[in-house]
């Protein structure tokens, strides 16, 4: 899996893991202004900007995911440590603040989706010449 240099610590820090979301979505975010630049007759131009679109998808997809694998086996440390002591109230307010935390990761993966939407949207209007391979169509409707 490429998690592009991630650590655990990262994916605690909310504003670093929104910020580099938001850095992986720029090809998106910029989209019209490349579909107005991009060749959208040449079938070797758009599969160009097709491969940097599914790119940041994958890369996108393997930090939410890796994210959200730390996260639970920290979660799942946590609640065996608290069977052993039902009581401790700062493991419990811990459990609270990593369960809110991995929420918030997670609700990336539904920005994912809406992003990708809109993205592949604006891609298929402008570049009608291309055909997205049957497999990146698999990974892109496989939570749906």
């Amino acid at each position: 899996m490429s998690n592009s240099g991630l650590n655990p610590s990262m994916c605690y820090n909310l504003s670093f893991f929104k910020e580099m979301m938001k850095e992986y979505r720029k090809v998106d975010d910029n989209i019209m202004l490349r579909m107005n630049t991009t060749d959208t007759h040449s079938e070797a131009g758009c599969a160009e900007f097709f491969k940097q679109l599914a790119d940041a998808y994958q890369k996108r997809e393997d930090s939410v995911n890796y994210c959200l694998k730390v996260m639970d086996e920290e979660l799942e440390r946590k609640n065996k440590k608290l069977e052993d002591d039902p009581y401790d109230y700062n493991l419990k307010d811990a459990l609270y603040t990593e369960e809110s935390k991995r929420r918030m990761v997670s609700n990336e993966l539904m920005v994912e989706d809406i992003v990708r939407q809109r993205s592949l949207q604006v891609f298929r209007s402008k570049c009608r010449i291309f055909n997205v391979p049957q497999d990146i169509e698999d990974f892109l409707n496989k939570r749906r």
